[in-house]
């Protein structure tokens, strides 16, 4: 290399090396976190994924919050304009309701508890970020009682019109809500503080959070969010005939101690009889449950009832089952029974009615029977019988009913 060669190649390899020092170090990019709705979150959920491993965020209102005592301290709701979610917390839960919110999902996973889907744990230093602390309320979704135990809307802040709680009291435990056709579970913590408020005595619209403990039930956010305050659905013009057996105060009294009732065993020697736990009743019941007979058929015949002069009657009931292994209960209506020891030589007609869920290991909660339809024996005076058809050794199931009611709509 000739010396003039040799004096160019350090002038371009000094400027190389000016120019390297004059450049800023440039920072790596920012990771991209993409922001995806509650409802394709609880979607992965759905399609088998247990643990997000995506950079993703969601962004909502927080619906509840254990602000007023209504759900533990590690737990939070949040919902968007697509769905809603339980979400899981670890640390200080300082989620405020109404809120606006986003969340980091990567590295969070679901967990089903009860049948609730459960995002979590949530660290609200490092996975949480406060956009607005007055973002809502977000407004209520509208729904139904049907809709709301079809599994529909779960997580999500609603609105129920046209409902009553069925019984009086506080707000404490498990209350039932109805719109005189479904009924559905409002479930208040004894911490809470409305747990002592008394309950709404009208009928109106609910608003509250769907959550879910092996079946749907609502939790409220604050009572005075409920517009209860109007006439009750169901309340008959007419009654005819009402019985809740409280008189039977005794286990194992026969249910035709009560004036008017009847029961006759047209196989084996089983009866309708009275029965109370420590938390329900009396009502009545019968099986054949250690009978030793094969063959059991026992009816229960209610009071005679007029309807010369109905337009419009119906009739409901609750019933339970226990053990169910295939034991059946049947209704049947009357214009002919003039009562008679030997009920099945008259004519019947059977009428179908809700029945409770098959529990073949327990007891079912009792259920109502829905409206059943008498107005075509307008004009006729009627019998109501109860039917229960089983025999050992395989058909035990005991069957048990309450809550008697027949009027005029």
């Amino acid at each position: 290399m000739n010396l003039k060669t040799y004096l160019i190649s350090v002038f371009l390899s000094a400027i190389i090396i000016i120019s390297s020092c004059d450049r800023e170090p440039v920072a790596p990019p920012e990771p991209v976190i993409e922001h995806i709705s509650i409802r394709e979150l609880r979607e992965m959920y759905d399609n088998g994924i247990t643990k997000v491993d995506t950079n993703v965020f969601i962004q909502g209102i927080i619906t509840l919050t254990p602000e007023l005592g209504n759900v533990p301290d590690f737990i939070a709701y949040i919902q968007d304009s697509t769905a809603g979610i339980c979400l899981a917390v670890t640390g200080t839960n300082s989620f405020a309701m109404d809120s606006e919110v986003k969340i980091l999902c990567r590295g969070v996973e679901f967990t089903l508890y009860n049948g609730l889907i459960q995002f979590g744990d949530i660290d609200i230093t490092s996975q949480s970020t406060l956009i607005n602390l007055t973002g809502g309320p977000i407004d209520p979704v509208s729904t139904n009682l049907s809709e709301i135990l079809q599994g529909n809307h779960q997580a999500e802040y609603v609105e129920i019109p046209g409902v009553q709680f069925k019984t009086t009291g506080t707000f404490s435990g498990t209350k039932i809500i109805t719109d005189c056709i479904s009924e559905a579970d409002v479930y208040t913590r004894s911490a809470a503080s409305f747990a002592g408020e008394t309950l709404p005595t009208g009928n109106g619209t609910l608003k509250g959070v769907i959550s879910y403990y092996n079946k749907a039930q609502i939790l409220l956010r604050e009572p005075s969010e409920l517009d209860m305050g109007g006439d009750l659905c169901g309340v008959p013009s007419t009654i005819y005939l009402e019985e809740d057996f409280n008189t039977l105060t005794t286990n194992y009294t026969n249910v035709s101690a009560l004036t008017g009732w009847k029961t006759y065993s047209q196989a084996g020697s089983k009866t309708w009889f009275s029965y109370k736990t420590s938390t329900l009743g009396p009502f009545v019941e019968t099986t054949a449950y250690n009978s030793g007979q094969a063959s059991v058929i026992t009816w229960m015949i209610a009071p005679q009832v007029d309807l010369s002069v109905s337009t419009a009657p119906y009739m409901t009931f609750e019933s339970a089952v226990g053990y169910d292994n295939g034991a059946t209960l049947e209704l049947f209506v009357s214009t002919d029974y003039t009562g008679s020891a030997t009920p099945w030589t008259s004519t019947w007609t059977k009428h179908q009615f809700t029945r409770p869920p098959v529990t073949p290991s327990y007891y079912s909660d009792f259920v109502s029977s829905g409206k059943v339809d008498l107005s075509a024996y307008n004009g006729n005076v009627i019998s109501v019988a109860w039917v229960y058809t089983g025999g050992v050794p395989s058909l035990t199931s005991t069957w048990e009913v309450d809550n008697v009611v027949i009027a005029e709509e």
